[in-house]
């Protein structure tokens, strides 16, 4: 074995250890270098421009962004608080809708009494459920906690790429310094194009979703709409889990109208997934849609949400990885050709 297939073996050993014993840690890294990326993607068109360092022009963009999403958020707190109040009241409402309906048929009766509480908490009861909203309530505070580390992380590599790149490639056999080079250029130019394009499907999802809600007649429909392009951050799952209190509060208006919702959610999907974003990313992360959900189950099983959140983005960066280093790197096959 040569030096440098054992300076592989030995970091790829590393960072399985890493995952097996501190899971969160590297995908907190990871997602720290994702808003590395759409920092500096900002930045750097700035500093250019102007002529000022690469890390004064991600800072301005840092700020400005922080700053938008302040006066987004004070603009907003007013209707979407209230939206959200009236969302807590309508929901069990619609719960109890669903629940009469159900109750009238026999499989839906056999359905409520499998999601009795008694038989989800066991026979604790209330102390059961008390002790399920306190480790809900824990996983909130310490998510908090992981978001601000990841927005210092992210600023950090965002203001010296540089520093932290060198390091990187130091830690491989200097005969692939080159290899590991390309590598990463490649893989910071796959995210930046899926970034793009997510942030761009998300856009568009929450606009569509809006207008067919407002259209429907559909209650809070801005609130939901918002609820979607968030989601949309998670490609398949995001937008269903999204539909879920947007069918709960359209049967309270009528028994046909989820499904109309629902047939709007899916051709908004549609639309942004098949046509608008691939327009965007322009091939730079063409994720194959059975690779992309068979990915998120496998994170979502080992890592929990977070790694059902960060499935797209580390399938993009493990299929630039699995081509350069073993496809193109080990079995020796030639470098594909880029189109266009």
């Amino acid at each position: 074995m040569t030096r440098s297939q054992a300076s592989v073996l030995i970091l790829l050993g590393l960072l399985l250890a890493l995952f097996w014993l501190a899971p969160e840690v590297p995908l907190l890294g990871f997602a720290a270098v994702l808003l590395a990326l759409a920092l500096h993607a900002g930045g750097e068109p700035l500093a250019r421009k102007t002529g000022m360092p690469d890390w004064a022009g991600v800072l301005i963009v840092a700020m400005v962004v922080m700053a938008a999403i302040g006066l987004a958020g004070w603009a907003a707190a007013g209707p979407l608080t209230e939206q959200a109040r009236e969302l807590g009241q309508q929901l069990p409402k619609s719960l109890e809708t669903l629940r009469g309906r159900l109750a009238d048929t026999g499989w839906g009766d056999w359905l409520l009494h499998q999601a009795d509480p008694g038989r989800i908490f066991g026979s604790g009861g209330a102390e059961n459920a008390a002790a399920a909203a306190a480790s809900a309530a824990s996983t909130t505070l310490g998510g908090l906690g992981n978001l601000v580390l990841v927005v210092l992380l992210g600023l950090y590599l965002a203001v010296q790429p540089e520093g932290y790149l060198r390091g990187l490639r130091h830690l491989f056999a200097p005969q692939l310094d080159e290899p590991v080079r390309e590598t990463l250029a490649e893989a910071g130019h796959t995210l930046r194009g899926w970034l793009l394009g997510q942030a761009f499907a998300m856009v568009v999802a929450g606009t569509l979703t809006w207008v067919g809600l407002m259209l429907l007649g559909v209650p809070l429909a801005g609130l939901l709409a918002t609820i979607v392009a968030v989601l949309n951050f998670i490609p398949v799952i995001g937008p269903l889990i999204a539909a879920v209190p947007a069918m709960l509060l359209a049967l309270t208006q009528g028994p046909l109208l989820p499904f109309w919702v629902l047939g709007l959610i899916v051709l908004v999907q549609t639309i942004e997934g098949n046509f608008l974003t691939p327009m965007v990313q322009s091939r730079t992360a063409d994720l194959p849609p059975a690779l992309l959900l068979v990915t998120q189950v496998l994170t979502g099983a080992l890592f929990g949400l977070l790694g059902v959140a960060l499935a797209a983005p580390l399938s993009a960066l493990g299929l630039v990885v699995v081509r350069r280093a073993y496809v193109e790197g080990w079995l020796d096959w030639p470098k594909e050709k880029k189109e266009g």
